[in-house]
């Protein structure tokens, strides 16, 4: 099984930025609807921080590089690459 993490970091007392704060919540629940509408072997793992605070929210398929800024529309392409090697 493939996983693909998600910071859901989020800093309430602070000006500095975080993933949370730009949707990362949100985008985890999408991923988690659209791995199971097209039924991959993908799980989710919400993380605390990935480290990259300033360019998120940030997401990252195990073991490979990141998608800073990530959206919807950038995660779709991580999707069907997903889906076609199932």
């Amino acid at each position: 099984m493939k996983t693909i993490v998600v910071c859901t970091n989020f800093r309430p007392f602070t000006n500095q930025p975080s993933c949370a704060h730009r949707g990362s919540k949100e985008l985890a629940d999408w991923l988690e609807g659209e791995i199971r509408e097209r039924g991959l072997d993908v799980k989710i793992d919400r993380s605390v921080c990935l480290g990259h605070c300033p360019v998120g929210p940030n997401v990252r398929l195990l073991g490979q590089d990141f998608y800073h800024e990530a959206t919807r529309e950038k995660l779709v392409p991580l999707l069907d690459a997903l889906e076609s090697t199932d």
